[in-house]
């Protein structure tokens, strides 16, 4: 037998006394998934485990979570995938990670040929893989036989241990093909598509991330939305089920009712549908920036705290806008991922809690709104400097949309 590791993702076991069906928050209709009566399932999605098991009735659940028996990761470049049946274990369900990671799959499908490549527990993520259909995807669990008879378990976090990803980030899909030792599936154009010259663009705007950090200023939002409305048709797309979301949105509201705002989007597939749309798209530093790269989506994105040539990889579809900040305390891109917490509980990053680093150890152990709505009434200091240079900011998105329009010269 080869030599196996733990992994590092946990599940847990249940079963259930009948047969049973669930939907998946924030996935298509196609995500939803059933199951049978007295097999034994694992999984690792907290929401689904709090609203659909914890209530106990015909669910039976383990007092404890299990690992698998996992490659390791040493041998993921040398290992004989022929023919084999695969199953990939992922440490998140974030939009721009399983993005990154469907094409990494997909090269790997491409290079080594396995026979067939599971993806567990992808929650919301199903409307990401689901766009491959030689994957195989299970939302919310799967069953331990199916782990059972795999002939070879990859858990992905695995490659990212060590690395301190809140604190700097990584190109996950160069990670991972830089560890299975293949090149990268040329179904992902690196370049974006030209963008129409004969009628007017269809444009989003992206603002909103899932932190104050990288979240842009309503009143760049504001500033921007002029200028690409001359360019076509102009939707904001918001997350209003997030403080930053509401907020965003009253603020835009308040100021120019004229600007068309998307408040939701149904599922995360309806996101995907909507970037593969677009003629061009500004981002914040997000999920759904990695989103374009599956589409060659043209666009600009911004970054504040992250370093835009790690994000966006080998990816040249998206202008990278990288905000001019240096401070007492820290400079752009200072590499945090989520806001840091202080001793006395305030909550920020190194420039606007003014501490170093390693003062600040720990990230805020819940969301706060109340914290949110400080942060984007008082942004941290690479924000605030991109609201001061919004005009400059506007004048990059605006060269970049006309250089895309002459084509190459």
């Amino acid at each position: 037998m080869p030599r196996t590791v733990p992994s590092l993702t946990r599940f847990l076991p249940f079963r259930s006394r009948t047969s049973f069906r669930f939907e998946v928050p924030n996935a298509s209709q196609t995500a939803r998934q059933s199951g049978k009566a007295g097999t034994v399932y694992l999984t690792n999605i907290g929401q689904f485990t709090q609203q659909a098991l914890a209530g106990g009735g015909h669910f039976e659940l383990a007092q404890s979570q299990i690992s698998l028996p996992c490659l390791p990761p040493e041998q993921w470049a040398t290992a004989d995938l022929r023919n084999k049946t695969l199953l990939v274990l992922l440490p998140t369900q974030a939009l721009g990670d399983c993005t990154q990671a469907l094409m990494a799959l997909h090269a790997l499908r491409a290079a080594k040929g396995p026979k067939s490549i599971t993806v567990a527990c992808a929650g919301a993520a199903h409307d990401i893989f689901a766009t491959n259909p030689f994957l195989n995807v299970r939302p919310l669990w799967f069953a331990k036989a199916e782990a059972d008879r795999a002939d070879c378990i990859v858990d992905l976090a695995h490659m990212l241990a060590g690395r301190h990803i809140d604190l700097w980030p990584v190109d996950f899909e160069g990670a991972m093909l830089e560890a299975f030792a293949i090149p990268p599936s040329s179904h992902y154009a690196a370049e974006a598509r030209s963008l129409p010259t004969d009628r007017p663009l269809e444009i989003g705007l992206f603002p909103l991330a899932s932190s104050p950090l990288r979240t842009l200023p309503p009143a760049v939002v504001r500033h921007l939305a002029g200028v690409l409305a001359g360019h076509g048709n102009l939707t904001v797309s918001l997350n209003t089920w997030q403080e930053q979301g509401r907020i965003m949105q009253r603020e835009l509201q308040d100021q120019d009712s004229s600007i068309r705002i998307l408040d939701n989007h149904p599922s995360i597939g309806s996101i995907l549908e909507s970037i593969s749309r677009l003629d061009y798209a500004v981002f914040a530093d997000s999920g759904p920036a990695h989103v374009a790269k599956l589409f060659a989506t043209p666009g600009t994105a911004i970054y504040t705290s992250a370093p835009s040539h790690i994000l966006q990889g080998r990816f040249r579809n998206l202008a990278a806008y990288d905000v001019d900040y240096s401070g007492a305390y820290c400079s752009a891109p200072c590499g945090l991922a989520k806001v840091r917490e202080a001793t006395d509980g305030r909550i920020g990053c190194m420039g606007s809690l003014r501490l170093p680093l390693d003062e600040l150890p720990s990230t805020p152990s819940g969301r706060s709104d109340a914290a949110v709505r400080e942060l984007m009434a008082d942004p941290v200091p690479c924000v605030k400097a991109l609201a001061a240079n919004r005009e400059h900011l506007a004048a990059f998105i605006e060269h970049d949309i006309q250089s895309r329009l002459r084509g190459p010269a």
